[in-house]
């Protein structure tokens, strides 16, 4: 789609969102997904109706603050130069991951691109009908024993690490959250476990300072283990577990260890492909969703 002038682009999304209003009233939906990142002025959000669950999705952590602020219900997306699908899976599997939103929900979606600042993409689907976006309709209504942020936050990691490998060169990975000492009994250390010893609160996820240490460790052969509550338990794991289904083809020995440990806990991992960047999520033994390699976001206008 062709860009447009600064008041043609805010028209444009007041009048997808007004039309998005009139959907949801229409199909009786469960929640709308905004990026407010394709919009320079957030004011025409206040059209979205009331009865419906507002979500708003940001790559920036400023904005993110501010919206937080306003009251909205806002998803952090990592500063990546996502596309118009993928910012859309990222919200709804954030959402999924945090139980507010279930499978069988109707739900409209408002996307576009940053560097437009303008929505250009509506979209309107029942989660567990659509086949683009998920790659199951065994959809979970939420991600068990983990906390949303942890999931969030590794979802965003694994994306990250997608996108800028590690000097230069492309890296794989594989990240399991959740039901970690299930985990521990299917797995086993291939090299010394560089997090043994450190105390809970230096190996936590959710320290932003840990992010870029656990890059590094991702050249380790093996898994990283994560308690739900973001506590990482170990690196280096080789996971024992081979699903019983058979997986797309293309999908190597990371994505199989991946699938199989979900097949035998309640975990979920994220397994980043070194070939084509694209990150996996796997839930019950199969692929949940997939998100494409992704660019580092180029430098904000105004910023």
């Amino acid at each position: 789609m062709s860009q447009t002038g600064p008041t043609e682009a805010a028209g444009l999304n007041a009048s997808l969102i007004e039309a998005a209003s009139r959907i949801c009233a229409q199909v009786g939906a469960r929640a709308v997904f905004v990026h407010a990142d394709a919009m320079k002025e957030l004011d025409p959000l206040a059209q979205l109706p009331s009865d419906v669950e507002r979500y708003v999705t940001t790559c920036s952590a400023d904005r993110y603050e501010s919206l937080r602020s306003q009251g909205c219900h806002a998803i952090q997306l990592p500063d990546l130069a996502l596309s118009r699908l993928d910012i859309i899976k990222m919200g709804v599997l954030i959402a999924l991951s945090e139980g507010s939103i279930t499978k069988q929900d109707t739900i409209v979606c408002l996307s576009g691109l940053a560097e437009n600042n303008q929505i250009d993409t509506l979209m309107v689907f029942r989660l567990d009908r659509e086949k683009e976006m998920f790659q199951t309709s065994e959809i979970p209504n939420a991600v068990d024993g983990v906390d949303p942020k942890v999931f969030e936050t590794v979802l965003s990691l694994a994306l990250e690490l997608a996108a800028e490998g590690r000097e230069g060169k492309p890296r794989g990975g594989l990240l399991v959250l959740g039901d970690h000492e299930v985990v521990l009994q299917y797995s086993r250390q291939l090299v010394i476990n560089p997090f043994h010893g450190y105390p809970e609160n230096q190996r936590n996820i959710l320290d932003p300072s840990l992010r870029e240490t656990i890059k590094e460790f991702s050249a380790i052969d093996g898994a990283f283990g994560s308690r739900g509550d973001g506590v990482i338990e170990a690196a280096g794991r080789h996971l024992n577990a081979a699903p019983a289904a058979d997986l797309p083809s293309g999908l190597g020995a990371r994505h199989m260890a991946a699938a199989g440990i979900t097949e035998v806990s309640a975990a979920t991992s994220f397994a980043v492909s070194e070939s084509t960047g694209t990150v996996s999520v796997f839930k019950d033994g199969k692929i949940l969703m997939q998100i494409n390699k992704s660019q580092p976001a180029r430098k904000r206008k105004g910023s």
